[in-house]
Order: C-alpha cells, then structure tokens, then sequence
C-alpha cells in the first residue's frame, strides 16, 4: 500500500540517517520555505543543541514568491522522513517539487513548474567563523566552476556546489540577503568581473552568501543537486556518485515508505482531517529516530530526538511502544538493543561514542528509573503483541541484571527505595524531592517515591511472568515474593487520600503532589478503597495542565484502572487536539516550534521543547489505545472503543486500518446513539456498549 498522501503542511524535516551527536555529526535538515538547509551540527536552541557552526540550503521561487506566505497556495502532499513534496500556486503558476537526502551530503530537488514565467532556486551559506575556537577561517566566497555554482569558506570549512540539470539563465551571488531576495522575481546580474563574491569576518562572527539562480520561463522538468564536503573536490565527487542515481534514490524511498505504510494504522472516514495526518507526523518522526549501529550499540537504536541523538531508557521504552503499532519486531530489536548494548546494567543515559549523558552532582552515573517510561509495561505489551521466545529468553538475563542492580545500589537500609537525584526520576528539578540548590543532579536519596515503588512492583510482577513463560519456576517465586513486597510497600505510601512519597529524613510523607503520584492506580497497585478514594481527584484532572507524555500516560491509565473510561476518554481527546492542531498548522508561527514534526511536549501555547523528539508521538497511544481501545492480549486482540460524547453522532464512521499480529485488520466504529456503537472487525459487525471490550482470537481474524 502506498504511502498516504494527503493536504500536509508544507513545515518539516528530512530524516539525515548517518546523524549522530559525537562520532559523525552531520547536522539536521529543517525547512526553509518551498525547500530544506542544513543547520550543523543541530539546529540552534533545540534539546541538546549546540551553537550552529554552519546552516546552508536551497528554496523556490515561482514568480517572485519566495517566503510559503508568499503564495497563493503551498502545501506538501507527500510527507515522510525521507521524501518532502510541495505544491505551489502563484497566480496561474504552479509548480511541484520533491526533496530526497542521499547518502547524507546530496540534497535534491525535482522541480516541475507550470506556467511559471520566472522560476529561480535561492541559496544561502551562513557560517560562524572560528566555531571551534581556531583560527582559519576568514569568509566564504561564491563563484562559478564548470557549470556549478560554488559557495565555499576560506580558508577552512565545509564547501558546497550546486548543479541544475538545466543550464542557469541568470546567476547572482551578493553578501546581503536581501540582494538575492530582489533576485527572486528579476533576473540575477551575474559575477562581477573578477569571478567571485566575498565576505569576511573575524572569528566568532556570522557571515553569509546568498545566491539566486534563475530558469527564466520554465514548463520542463528540472533536477537541482546541492553536494556538501570538506572541499570543494569532495562536494564534486558526492555530486558525481550522486547524479546517475536520482531517480533510482527516489523510488528506493517510495517503496521503503509503501512497505512501512502497508501495516502501519491509517485512519479513514469521519475522523479530523488533521488526526488522520497527525498520525502520519507521529510515525515518520518516529522512522526518524531509529538508528543503525554505530560506535558501542551493535543493534538498531532510538536517538530519543534529532538533533543530539542518544540512548535513554525511557525514551527507547516509549518509542518502541508506539513503533509497534506499525512494527512490532522492529520496536521489539530496540528493546533488546538497549539492554544489551548498555555501558552498565542500570542501562546509564549514554551517546554513541561511549560517553555517559546523565552523572548526578555527587558523580553517580544514572539511568532512568523503572517508572520513567514504564519499560515492564512496554516489554509486556510487546510480548502479547508478537510472542517471540527467543527474544525473551535474549532480553530476560539484562531485565533481570537491571532490577538486580536497583535492588543493589538504590535501597536503603530500611528496604525503600530511591533516586540518586531527580534527573534518574525523569522529572529533573521537581519540587516532589525538595530544595535542589546543585539543580538536576542534586543528590534525593531521604525521598522514598511512590512512583518508583509502584513500578518496581510492576516490573517484578511481569518478571515473574516471563520468567514462568522460560520455565525458570525458581526465579519465578522470587520476582513473585519481591512483588508482593513492594505493592505493600507501595500501597503503605498513603496519606489516606492520595498516595505520597516519604521523606526518610524528616520521618513523613510529602506534602507535594504529582500526577506521576497517580502511579500506584495506574499500575494497578492501589487497594480497592485507594482507587475509590482517588476517583474524585482523577475525574477532576484537567487536560490543560497535562502537557507531557508521561503525564498523559499516568493519567489515562489511573482514570482506566478507577473506572472511569470517560475521563480517560476526555484527557486523551483533548491532548490530541492540541498537540494535532499544532502539528498540521499552516503557516508556522515564529513564536512556536515547527509544525510537520512531533515535539518533545505539547504546551497550550509556546514553543514544545525539541523538535523532532519521538516521545511527542505518545499522541498515537492516546489515540489508538484509549480512544479506538486497542490492545493486544494472550492469542488475542481486544478492542474497547470509547469516543468523544460529541463524536457519537449516527452515521458517522471512524475506520483504521492496521498490521497486527502479521494480520490485516480493518477496523469501523460506526456510533448508534450516546451509549452504544457499532463495531465491525474484518467486516464481521459487533454491537456493544461504549467503552465494554470486544476480544477477537488472532486465528479468527485470518
């Protein structure tokens, strides 16, 4: 099946796969008008960023049109992290165009303009000179070379050349912006006589070339390559290895994402248009952070975010999550790559080279801890889904070394548990764990957080069950006896409202309150009178101020385990307009992170923390497991729709389509009135309540 194409904003990045933070930085690609540049080595003021040594690229302009608001109509029906289409419209021009990165260096355009009575590619080369701290480097310099045009910084630095498959009918090269922006809708006046174009600074400085090549009237098709390297001979020779192949690159990408999309859910029907291409930004940005081996991680591995990729537990454990709605072994790899490949059994934050991301003030190295991503709930979840023993029996020795290691080095004396400071909590700074003068890293080893309880009752819970599933009986008993132990625990951090940490050296429970507190319920390790005497409070949790995933998580699952399916209903809706309606926004805000791409959280208003963070696609969980209701159980797959009150109107029809289980699985929840649905699988119609469960067996949906 195709890849879905549809009315998509013209905002986004290209996937640049060699990309990492230390052994091969290669910078990030971001949009920039109808086209891409490079921000290296990751696009300023991003989670983890540093200052930009470099930002280079190309855009169209059709006309005059230059800047997407410009045009009368711009928008990208093609949209995934390795192929970004536009469609442009200025007056009775119109023009096509598609972008591919190959093989890191080479980024292409494939132009196909109508009517157009001026067609003109702009350039730019922005560099802040000395970034490194050393001398060499005085400016950059534009000319022309053999048909190419060259922007190159001199005396030291990245080069680029820029070849079009048709000549240049005019060129310019000036050291002001606004020179190639006048260049956009009049012809370019050439090179001055000398042959190039020059602009200096000293080190530290920012200095910039800005080319406009202009195609005059143009209706034929049109390639336009832009190669980088470390020298101008280097950018020709990935030019050349490149050009023979730009056809046969593309259709290798569209297949690549037909493959993808042929299990992945899609949503069809009466669904918001900007859902059903929400979802299709979730999992291309998900795509984007899986990585192939590279320095200590032998196995495919989940860059957490773009721009400063590295290997964090939970974000791994969230990821995997939601890829499994598409690819279930391939969440299942990242898994068991996190595990085996971690530098230490606490599986410490870590990058690609070996160095360690997350070292608390007292110099402890840390990883995040077993509530922070809910990975035990993830590893069940993905063992139902796809039941590969051999996986299991691989993974289950590094889950057992993980909880080993906890029980080891995060107990204290009186049995309880802790975090060496709140980064290894996951809420860095929280006031859950008191003053924190040395900020992140300050040591929290008197708080007792019921969080951690809670889930290190739940891992040890499906521990057991993993362990009986590898017929190991004894170690069985013993993950068994430790879960019991600690759901006690668990359920003794009481305040006789809501659960609390305990702060060991004031001898109390804390008075501070967290949604990640809801743990216990969520988990299913409160008491039956703690989930009825929580119910008033979760009923009452407000969307607005749920604006990160983990949060989400907790709360849905609590409001699902205090039955209240309505209220999970409620937050997981509203979360997801939110975080949709700014994902597919249309034109991008300057005060606001880019559309097209998940970010790290989703804020009312303001910029969402890192662009291009996989965990922002939590929305498809909310999506897919809370509201369509589904879940993979033992040989079977369980639905339990539940949509928004407003959304059950008769005759409407909300499908999704999926691979699960290795089997295709169309799915229809057509609402009969405010408290019933009907619910066809395969065709084959059922007719239940809201929100009550439907189990398929797998054999029977073949």
């Amino acid at each position: 099946m195709a890849f879905p194409t549809d009315d998509y904003t013209p905002y986004g990045y290209l996937d640049v796969p060699g990309h990492t933070r230390n052994l091969s930085p290669r910078g990030v690609l971001r949009s920039y008008g109808a086209g891409l540049r490079w921000h290296f080595p990751a696009f300023a003021g991003m989670y983890g960023g540093r200052r930009e040594t470099y930002r280079a690229g190309m855009r169209l302009a059709l006309d005059g049109a230059l800047d997407l608001a410009d045009f009368d109509a711009a928008t990208s029906p093609y949209h995934s992290k390795d192929l970004l289409a536009f469609e442009l419209r200025r007056g009775a021009a119109g023009c096509s165009a598609s972008l591919q990165l190959l093989d890191s260096h080479v980024l292409h355009m494939a132009i196909e303009p109508r009517g157009a009575a001026r067609l003109a590619l702009l350039a730019e080369y922005e560099r802040l000179l000395a970034a490194a701290g050393e001398w060499g480097e005085s400016g950059l310099v534009g000319r022309l070379e053999d048909g190419l045009l060259v922007l190159q910084a001199f005396e030291d630095g990245d080069a680029f050349v820029i070849w079009a498959s048709r000549p240049f009918a005019d060129v310019g090269v000036a050291a002001q912006a606004s020179a190639a922006r006048a260049w956009a809708a009049l012809p370019a006046p050439g090179l001055p006589a000398e042959g190039f174009v020059t602009t200096i600074g000293r080190p530290g400085t920012t200095v910039g070339l800005y080319a406009a090549i202009g195609f005059g009237a143009a209706d034929a098709p049109i390639d336009v390559v832009m190669a980088r390297g470390r020298t101008v001979a280097d950018a020709r020779r990935q030019l050349d290895d490149a050009r023979p192949r730009l056809a046969a690159e593309q259709a290798h990408k569209r297949a690549a994402d037909a493959a993808f999309w042929a299990g992945a859910p899609r949503l069809d029907g009466d669904w918001p248009a900007h859902w059903r291409r929400g979802v299709v930004y979730d999992l291309e940005t998900l795509r984007m952070m899986v990585k192939q081996p590279a320095g200590i991680y032998q196995h495919a591995w989940d860059a957490m975010q773009i721009h400063a990729p590295r290997v964090v537990l939970a974000e791994t454990a969230i990821d995997a999550l939601l890829l499994a709605y598409a690819d279930a072994p391939l969440a299942q790899e990242l898994m068991l790559g996190v595990f085996l490949d971690a530098p230490a059994p606490n599986v410490p934050c870590s990058r690609e080279d070996g160095s360690l991301n997350m070292i608390a003030a007292d110099g402890t190295v840390c990883g995040t801890a077993p509530p922070w991503g809910c990975p035990w709930l993830v590893l069940g979840w993905l063992y139902r889904l796809h039941p590969d023993r051999g996986w299991l029996a691989r993974l289950y020795p590094r889950l057992a070394a993980y909880l080993e290691w906890w029980l080891a080095e995060r107990r204290s004396a009186d049995g309880g548990l802790f975090y060496a400071c709140s980064w290894e909590s996951g809420q860095d700074d929280s006031p859950r764990f008191g003053a924190q003068p040395l900020g992140g890293g300050h040591p929290t080893r008197h708080i007792r957080p019921a969080d951690l309880h809670a889930a290190f009752a739940h891992a040890c819970a499906t521990m057991a069950g993993f362990a009986a599933e590898l017929g190991r009986a004894p170690e069985a008993e013993r993950w068994r006896a430790l879960a019991d132990e600690y759901a006690a625990r668990t359920r003794a951090l009481w305040n006789g409202a809501r659960f609390a940490d305990f702060d060991a050296g004031a001898g109390c429970l804390t008075a501070e309150d967290d949604v990640m507190l809801l743990a216990p319920l969520a988990l299913g390790l409160a008491s039956a009178e703690q989930a009825a005497a929580l119910r008033g409070a979760v009923a009452a949790l407000d969307p607005a101020s749920i604006t990160w995933p983990m949060g989400a998580w907790m709360a849905v699952e609590a409001a699902a385990a205090a039955g209240l399916p309505d209220t999970a209903t409620r937050l997981a809706a509203a979360i997801c307009e939110r975080a949709y309606a700014f994902a597919d926004a249309r034109p991008a805000h300057p005060e606001r992170s880019l559309p097209g791409v998940s970010c790290e959280y989703w804020p009312p208003n303001g910029r969402a923390g890192g662009e291009g963070y996989g965990w922002g696609a939590f929305t498809l969980h909310l999506l897919l497991h809370t509201l369509v209701g589904l879940a993979p159980a033992d040989g079977a797959l369980v639905l339990r729709p539940n949509l928004p009150l407003a959304w059950r109107v008769p005759g409407r029809r909300y499908g999704l389509r999926l691979r699960w289980h290795a089997i295709d699985i169309d799915i229809t929840i057509e609402p009969l009135d405010a408290t019933t649905t009907r619910l066809r699988v395969n065709r084959q119609p059922h007719e239940l309540a809201w929100g009550a469960a439907l189990t398929i067996g797998w054999a029977s949906l073949r």
